[in-house]
């Protein structure tokens, strides 16, 4: 069982990196006056590197289905939604319309497919 919480222990903390890059991202979308790329991005970058984080830290301690784990999830998961909807409501009307609710859906369905999967 060691080998495998190594590996649990590498795959939560690159995706600890991974989401806060893509909250960077996002809040440097903002910054540069994308903001229905940038604020979906923010909050998935957020809410999937302090989820990741939070189940990381209960990984180091051996422990796996803990409650922080659980809200962790859930936390990922509405925000997950809130990335979807943000994007839908912040997509400018035009050509660019539908790329723009593609990409931050697909970003809203990477985190929740990681909120289902962490910490297993």
């Amino acid at each position: 069982m060691p080998e495998v919480r190594v590996v649990g222990t590498a795959l939560h903390a690159m995706a600890v990196v991974i989401f806060g890059l893509l909250a960077w991202s996002g809040a440097d979308g903002i910054r540069s006056g994308v903001p229905e790329l940038g604020v979906p991005m923010f909050i998935a970058g957020v809410a999937g590197s302090v989820g990741a984080l939070v189940i990381l830290s209960s990984v180091l301690r051996g422990r796996h289905g803990t409650a922080d784990q659980r809200v962790a999830r859930i936390g990922m998961a509405v925000a997950a939604v809130a990335t979807v909807v943000v994007g839908v409501a912040l997509a400018p009307a035009g050509s660019e319309r539908g790329f723009v609710i593609a990409v931050n859906a697909g970003v809203g369905a990477l985190l929740a497919v990681f909120a289902a999967l962490a910490g297993k």
